[in-house]
């Protein structure tokens, strides 16, 4: 049942990992760029952070740009005859080759190459996000090469690249091109093109990319990380080698366990795919108006009419409504939160002050806010 309630606090906190993260999204900062890459990562565009700043193969890009495609989800890893000669059938991007090909987003070369280890081109990365948006050889007179600059350029498609037109690109580069493609609108259209091709994406008011939905269904959590306790003994892969975020800010491991021993504990999201650990410190501002807090229970009070649910809790000296079943459930008789228990709870502040009825005699309270979800905080150390 414990770990139910924990369960209960994933949307929230989930939500102030994207929004903390897309803070810096202009700014030319290492955050920004770790921001841009970990949206692409919950895409499943990218599959790994190696080596950001080494050149890309045509190969491995074809991935990148059919994994941004309607198409992401239709390549048949059994369909591996790329038609392409110097494309054999066991290569790992084959079948990614065969749809970027056939699609217009990468072209070939005479006698049916590919040149898959070739490094993909400034010119190249041009053509795939341009296509991407719906762009065509008949959008360009003229030179199409110039054209097609000149229109990556005012779609701002080239934000965060500076690179000429034979020049090679980095996978950095990779990935701010198809970043900034997802959150163009498509040609002729009105809206961001990325939200198209994944439903769960959307475009906040920044106008950057908002990857909430696509990390609901990425993560692993929350957990509850105790000073004394060790953080590799809970994650699946290697610590040393994750990517690691607290409050949305880069961070080391050195940091995170001074974070730990300095907060008494720390709460814990994990990607698995991607080697990604989320932490969260007390006083996180979740969303707009939510927030994670510790605290001891005052009291819990029911209702005149229904002396099995209660209605309202007293942590702390304030007054909190509970706005869930499951909430209800957990600081009732026969749930895990009693009197003078100290828990970790979620709650959404009132915008206003709010008043609610007193069953108990002590007629109308001023309320903090509305809890969601609670669950028992047990520090030993």
């Amino acid at each position: 049942m414990k770990k139910k309630f924990k369960n209960l606090i994933a949307i929230s906190l989930i939500i102030s990992m994207v929004c903390s993260l897309s803070i810096n999204s202009f700014a030319a900062t290492t955050a920004g760029q770790e921001m841009r890459t970990q949206v692409l990562y919950l895409a499943d565009v990218i599959e790994n952070d190696n080596m950001m700043n080494d050149f890309i193969t045509r190969g491995e890009f074809s991935r990148m740009v059919v994994k941004a495609s309607p198409y992401k989800d239709s390549v048949s890893a059994y369909d591996s005859n790329s038609g392409f000669s110097d494309v054999s059938t066991d290569y790992q991007y084959a079948s990614f080759i065969k749809v970027a090909a056939k699609e217009g987003y990468m072209t070939s070369y005479l006698g049916g190459l590919f040149k898959p280890f070739d490094y993909l081109t400034y010119k190249d990365l041009t053509r795939a996000c341009l296509a991407l948006l719906g762009y065509t050889n008949d959008d360009f007179s003229g030179s199409q090469i110039a054209g097609r600059l000149e229109t990556f350029s005012s779609l701002k498609l080239n934000d965060n690249i500076d690179k000429g037109i034979t020049d090679f690109v980095t996978k950095k580069d990779a990935v701010n091109a198809i970043y900034n493609t997802l959150k163009t609108n498509k040609k002729g259209g009105t809206s961001a093109y990325g939200p198209t091709v994944f439903t769960n994406l959307s475009v906040n008011s920044d106008g950057d990319l908002n990857a909430t939905g696509l990390t609901k269904t990425k993560l692993e959590g929350p957990f509850i990380l105790k000073r004394g306790e060790a953080l590799n003994l809970s994650i699946p892969f290697d610590i040393t080698l994750a990517n690691i975020f607290i409050n949305g800010v880069s961070a080391t491991l050195e940091t995170t366990f001074r974070e730990l021993s300095n907060n008494g504990y720390l709460i814990y999201y994990y990607n698995e795919a991607t080697k990604t650990i989320y932490l969260y410190k007390e006083g996180t501002t979740l969303e707009s108006s939510t927030m994670v807090k510790k605290g001891y229970v005052n009291h819990i009070y029911y209702s005149a009419s229904d002396t099995i649910t209660p209605t309202r809790v007293e942590i702390d000296l304030a007054y909190y409504t509970l706005g869930t079943s499951e909430a209800k459930f957990a600081f009732s008789y026969t749930g895990t939160i009693s009197v003078g228990d100290q828990i970790i709870f979620i709650y959404t502040k009132n915008d206003d002050t709010s008043t609610s009825e007193d069953s108990s005699g002590d007629g109308t309270v001023t309320t903090a806010g509305t809890i969601t979800s609670a669950y028992i905080y047990d520090l030993k150390y």
